[in-house]
Formats: C-alpha cells, sequence, structure tokens
C-alpha cells in the first residue's frame, strides 16, 4: 500500500476513535455528574483532527521505519504522543476540564481501539474482554467519583 494512503489510514482510524471517545467522555461526565464542558462540534472536531493526525503520523513512521520484529517495542514511543493529545485537549478545555477528564478521554480512546482492532481481527472474546474489564473500570470510577461529589 502507498505510505500516503497508509498515513490517511491511520488518521481515519485515530480521528474515528478520538471522535467517538469525545461523545462516550460526554456522556459519561453526565453520568457521574461532572462539570466538563466541550466545546461547539465545529473546533471539536478541529482539535480531533489536529490531534489524531499526531497520533496517526506516529504510527505512521513506526510502521514505516521499524521492521515487523521489532514493531511490538516501538509502540512504546506511542506514550509521547498520547500525553501530546493529552496536553492539547486539557489545553483547549483549560478552563472546564481536569487532567482527570484529558486522561479519560485517551483511556476511553485506548478501548475503543482496542475494541475496534479485536472485533476487525476477528478475536471476538478479547473484544468482549475489553468492553467487560472497560465497563468494571467505569463502573469503579462513577462509583468513586458520586462518594466525593454525592
Amino acid at each position: 500500500m502507498h505510505a500516503a494512503i497508509e498515513l490517511v489510514a491511520f488518521w481515519a482510524f485515530a480521528f474515528l476513535t478520538l471522535g467517538i471517545a469525545v461523545v462516550l467522555l460526554s456522556i459519561f461526565g453526565g453520568v457521574i455528574e461532572s462539570d466538563m464542558e466541550l466545546l461547539g462540534i465545529g473546533k471539536e472536531a478541529v482539535i480531533a483532527g489536529l490531534a489524531s493526525l499526531i497520533e496517526a503520523a506516529t504510527v505512521w513512521l513506526i510502521v514505516l521505519f521499524i521492521s515487523a520484529a521489532y514493531r511490538g517495542l516501538a509502540l512504546r514511543a506511542m506514550i509521547i504522543p498520547l500525553i501530546i493529545v493529552g496536553l492539547i485537549y486539557k489545553i483547549a478545555h483549560l478552563e472546564s476540564w481536569s487532567v482527570f477528564e484529558a486522561g479519560l478521554l485517551l483511556a476511553f480512546q485506548v478501548a475503543i481501539g482496542c475494541l475496534l482492532a479485536s472485533l476487525i481481527s476477528g478475536h471476538f472474546q478479547a473484544a468482549v474482554m475489553v468492553l467487560v474489564v472497560f465497563g468494571i473500570i467505569l463502573a469503579v470510577i462513577a462509583a468513586f467519583a458520586k462518594s466525593l461529589w454525592g
């Protein structure tokens, strides 16, 4: 596959997962009665586009320059763009988000990415496990948040 097409495919996947993560974070924020606010849909799309481009470019560079045998190890470098994306969202929502929401957004994105990758590759048991484990984690966070604010 042509390198530019790979970059666009990675960007589309990152944008999709980040967009779904923002929507689910907004719903979860309503459930735990957080005062988190989102910007308008256009601004959120621009932020998600920039953030997902950073993530996609990093994955693309890893796929392009690292041999297949070492890509698993090279994916540890993804911590840097994840920190940058978290900072982008924290700065964009400086007044209404805490570090908690930015970290939770990235957790949502990782869970959604793992779920979609499991489904696409046909590992349905892994997809169910991702849903169950992430659901338990969200339930614990919601219970903890309700006990703090309730």
